[in-house]
Formats: structure tokens, sequence, C-alpha cells
């Protein structure tokens, strides 16, 4: 239990403080054994020397001694031990004994040799030199005695202190351990730039798990030397990288994903049937408020232009919002609270490259690709919905026409059935009637004269009879059209119109040959002509007129111009169609119907002009201009 708790609570130290604990144990042990080796060689190197010193100075003082003894010069012996003594501070004692071993003289002063000192070391006569260590109250002593001279007895005693040894160790040990802690102090800043060396790239490593066990996978560690450590490093690295492409590649699939969810999210709301504004506008307000919280956008207004009416649908949430001028519902902008910094967005709604209107997002940072990309689409896709929408309310106003278009047919047929019958019945039998009186009076004529003045009143009654007949006809359909086609109808028609209407006529027909248009076409330009020039009689109070037809190998262009006072175009034909409308849009639809454009310009007191182009190729070719338009 105890050695579990002993491993765990080790291997959870830093490794730092392992590597610093390691090496100064280490470097402390190196330095306690050297310390204690050292002096132990110390001190028997200066034990030795201090042998052989103490037995040098005996030596010294039994070879003095001798003359002086065989003189019995006992005060130059005297003066001899107590120079010698005096000469070596860490001398105790210097004494010489005699043949009987008692004392000659000594160092003691007043005291006397002890009993155990003058027996402590013995030497005979034979030894060159003795040599005994003992214990004292001053320390450890070096006794050494040396026979004066040999054979005549006599002994030189002296005792040497271990002052000198000591105060060597003690300086020796204080200048190693002054060493010691040098190197020791060296050793912690060689170890601690080693081991910063060594556990920098390992602490990186452990600072970067941590970064991406929270998930970043940006950071990296520093290139190393190509050791162990390095490699380790360079592979960490390398698997960081492989991670964060993994990474960024699910997350740009994961966005792409979220993108295009979102995406049909709000293309699913734009794929409803859509076939009025007030259908577009609910559909609008529920795609407004899901385009805002699927972006997380802080406001958005959609302004589309339909039927000369602006259409503005917003939603918004906290911090900025949208601001609408009531007086003019184009003028939007983008109001953000607290001061934050508002970032506009526009993306602008386009039928066949007109403008239609836009979506404008206000919100207080950028939007990013993805929020771009998805309202790209949107726009694109909202841009299609508008256009279906003109699409299904022209095609609405279409059938409105074509059939307004058939009850004025059927209408003016069963009319035209009625003015023929009357003038049938009212003239063209009226002067049958009165050829049949005629023929009655001739046949009963009582004279030649009379005879005469009667078939001359009914040759002029016949005569006025079949004009009659003729213009009826003319009216219905001009025969001319089909028997001399559309550039003598054309002439014939104007002359006609002229004794009608008094103005100034300029006709101008150039390109017409031999050849012969085909009748629908014929007869198009020429119902064009004719209502161009009834409306010209009942409206414009012109005092001139200009008809232009030209024809080339591919087209056939009709200009129609009057100097009359105008009318305002968008606002009659974005009417819906009436009595008021309908011959601009018959003759529209006749152009149409051939694959041609037909454009009416007019402003008030300045006049109108007519054009229209039909393509001369077979089946009626195709639209020049991509639609039917007035300005």
């Amino acid at each position: 239990m105890y050695k579990k708790k002993a491993i765990n609570f080790f291997s959870s130290v830093s490794i730092h403080i392992k590597i610093y604990g390691m090496v100064f144990a280490v470097i402390f042990l190196v330095t306690i054994i050297s310390l204690f080796a050292i002096r132990i060689s110390i001190t028997e190197t200066l034990s030795q020397q201090l042998d052989e010193r103490v037995k040098s100075i005996g030596s010294d003082v039994a070879a003095k001694s001798g003359d002086l003894l065989l003189t019995n010069n006992i005060y130059a012996l005297q003066k001899l031990v107590n120079d010698t003594k005096k000469n070596n501070k860490d001398i105790e004692y210097v004494f010489i004994l005699n043949e009987q071993g008692k004392p000659i003289v000594h160092t003691y002063e007043n005291h006397k040799l002890s009993r155990e000192l003058k027996h402590i070391n013995n030497v005979n006569q034979d030894d060159i030199v003795s040599l005994v260590l003992f214990e004292s109250e001053k320390g450890t002593i070096r006794d050494v005695a040396v026979p004066v001279v040999k054979g005549l007895g006599g002994t030189a005693r002296v005792g040497l202190r271990s002052d000198s040894l000591n105060q060597a160790l003690k300086d020796v040990t204080t200048q190693m351990f002054i060493t010691m802690l040098l190197v020791l102090m060296l050793s912690v800043v060689i170890v601690l730039g080693l081991t910063r060396v060594i556990t920098l790239p390992i602490t990186q490593l452990v600072d970067l798990t941590k970064r991406v066990a929270k998930g970043d996978l940006t950071p990296r560690i520093n290139n190393f030397p190509n050791d162990e450590i390095g490699k380790l490093t360079n592979s960490f690295n390398w698997m960081l990288g492989n991670l964060e492409n993994e990474k960024n590649e699910k997350e740009e699939y994961y966005n792409k994903i979220l993108t295009r969810n979102r995406e049909l999210t709000l293309l699913n709301i734009l794929s409803a049937n859509i076939t009025s504004v007030g259908d577009l506008r609910a559909v609008l307000q529920k795609f407004i408020e899901n385009l805002v919280r699927e972006l997380s956008l802080n406001s958005a207004f959609i302004q589309i232009k339909i039927n000369n009416q602006v259409e503005t649908i917003s939603d918004s949430k906290e911090k900025c919002l949208v601001e609408v001028n009531d007086n003019d519902r184009e003028d939007q902008k983008c109001v953000c609270e607290n001061d934050q910094a508002k970032v506009t967005n526009t993306f602008p709604l386009l039928v066949k490259e007109q403008y239609v209107g836009k979506i404008q997002i206000c919100n207080s940072k950028e939007l990013d690709p993805y929020s771009v990309n998805i309202l790209k689409s949107v726009a694109n896709q909202l841009s299609v919905t508008i256009e279906n929408i003109q699409l299904w309310q022209e095609l609405k106003k279409k059938e409105k026409v074509r059939q307004m278009l058939f009850e004025k047919v059927m209408t003016v047929q069963e009319e035209e059935r009625k003015r023929i019958a009357r003038e049938l019945h009212d003239e063209t039998s009226h002067s049958l009637s009165s050829i049949l009186l005629g023929l009655k009076v001739l046949q009963e004529a009582p004279s030649e004269e009379v005879r005469k003045n009667e078939i001359s009143k009914l040759r002029q009654l016949t005569h006025n009879t079949i004009e009659e007949v003729h213009d009826l006809a003319w009216q219905l359909r001009p025969s001319i059209l089909d028997k001399f086609g559309l550039k003598v109808a054309i002439e014939r028609y104007i002359e006609e119109f002229k004794k009608k209407y008094p103005a100034d006529f300029d006709l101008i027909i150039n390109g017409f040959g031999t050849e012969r248009l085909r009748p629908e076409v014929e007869t198009a330009i020429f119902r064009v002509v004719q209502e161009s020039l009834t409306n010209i009689l009942k409206y414009s109070k012109a005092t001139s007129v200009s008809v232009i037809i030209m024809k080339s190998s591919t087209m056939i262009s009709v200009i129609i111009e009057d100097d009359g006072i105008g009318f305002n175009v968008e606002a009659v034909l974005n009417k819906d169609p009436s009595k008021y409308n309908l011959g601009i849009r018959g003759m529209q639809e006749r152009v149409l119907l051939l694959g041609g454009t037909l454009n009416i310009e007019s402003e008030l007191e300045e006049g109108t002009a007519i054009m229209v182009k039909i393509p001369l190729k077979d089946g009626g070719g195709e639209l020049l201009d991509g639609q039917n338009n007035a300005s």
C-alpha cells in the first residue's frame, strides 16, 4: 500500500524535479565521497610527513646532545631542548634521559615528567629510532625516542602534537568544500541549461497536447535538432497537420451540408405555387423570417417592384433594424443599437437582366462565404419566382385580352351582320326597288324621250347601287388586298382615309417588288395601319400623319407617326384589358403571333410613334427583340 503510494507520488513529480534531483544527488554524493577520500589521503600523507619530521627533530637533538652529554654540559643540553621547542611551535615536549632512564633536562620547566610519559616509549641502544603515537589532552602526540650515543646510554625524546595536521586538514577541507560548492553551483547552471534544452520540447508537447485536447489543432512546435526528441516533435507536428487537414475537410463538408440544408429550406419556401402578389407577399414574409433565423442575421428585408408597385417585406431581431421611409418605400437604412458597426449587404433581383428588386441584409458583422452563397442562390430563385409571377400575370392578361378580343369579334360580327342587313335593307334593297320601279316606268313610257330619261336614271341608280355594294365589301375586307397586295391596298386605304380626316399625309413604301408577302403578314400589317389611323382619327387631333413601310429580304418594318396630343403608354398598357386599350392589345397579339415586335413611344403633347417589325422567315421567324414592349 505504502509502496504503491510512494510510486504514485514519485511518478507524479515533474520531470524537471526528477532530473534536478538525480543530478544534484549524484553531484552531492560525488562531492562527499571525494571529500572523504581526499581527506583520508591527505591525512595519510601528512601523518607520514609528521612522522618523518619528528624523527628528524629527534635525531637532530640526539646528535647534538651526544658531546654535551659526554661532557655533562647540563646548561647546553637545557638550552638545546628549549631552543628546539621554541623553534618548533607544534612540539609538546623535549627531554633527554640518561642511561638509567632518569631525565637530565626537559622542557616542562617547573613540572616533573610523569612516569607514564617516561616509559611510554622505550628504545634499545641497538635501535636507530622509536616512534610511538598516543592520545593526550592536547590530541595525538607523536613521541620519538632516539639513542644519544650508541653503547653509552642516554635517550633523546621529542613529543610532537598534530596541530599542523589538523590545521592542514581543516584548510584542505575548507578549500575542497568551497571548490565543491563552486563546482556544484556551476553544475546546477549547466544542469538547468541541459534540462531546459531536454525538457523544453517535452514541455511544449505537454502544453500542445492540452490545447489539442481542447480541439485546437493549429499550434506547432519549433524544429529541434534531429535527435530522438526532434524526431518526436516532427512526427507530432506531422500528425497535427493531418488531423487539422481532416478536421478542416470535415468542417468544410459539414458547412457544405449545412449550407445546402439551409439553402434547400429557403428554396423550398420559394417553391410554393405563387400566382398572385398576395400569395407572394405571404410567402416572402415566411421566407424572410426563416432567412433571418437560418443565417443568424440581425435583420433583412426584401423589396420587389411588380406592376409599378413597390412591395417591402422585412424581419429583424435585436441590435440592428431596418428603417423604411414612409414617403419613399425604396429608401431604407440600417440602424444598429449602441453604435455597433453595421454591415449592409445587397443582393439584386434581376429578371432578364432588368432590376426588379433586392434582398438587403443589415447585420452587426460581416457575412461568412457560406451565407453569401446562400443569399446569392435564393436571390436567383426569387428572381425566377418573380419572373414566373410576371409571366403568369402576363398570361392572365393575354388570356383576358384574347377573351375580350373573341367577344369583340363576336360582337363586331353580329354588329356587322346587323349593319349589312340594315345597309342591304335600307340602301341596296331601296335601290333595287327603285330600279324595279324604273323598269316598270320604262316599260310604260309613252315616248322615246321619256324612255331615254328613264334609262339614264336607271343607269345612275344601278351605278350607285354597285358603289354601295363595293363600299360594303371594302369595309368587310378590301378585295384589293387579296388581288393586288399590301402596297396597293395601303395606298388605296390612305386615299380613302384622306377624304375622312383633313390632315397632311406622308406615305413611304419601299422594297416591294412583284413578289407577295404571306397573306397573314399582309393582313396583320394592314390591320395595324388601319387600327393606328382609326385611333388617330378618334383621339390624336393630329395635323400631320406619316406612314412608312420598309421591306428587306428578312424583315418588314412599319412606322406610323403623328403630331397629336399623345398619351401615357405605360398607364394604358398596364391597365387591365378593357375597351380603352383593346385595340392596342389586338395589334400586339397580331404582331406577336407572327414572331414580331410592336413598340409604342408617346408623350403628352408630343405625338405618338408606333414601330412594328415582323420577320419574313417561314413560320413567322424568331422573336427579334425577345419581347413585345412599349415605351
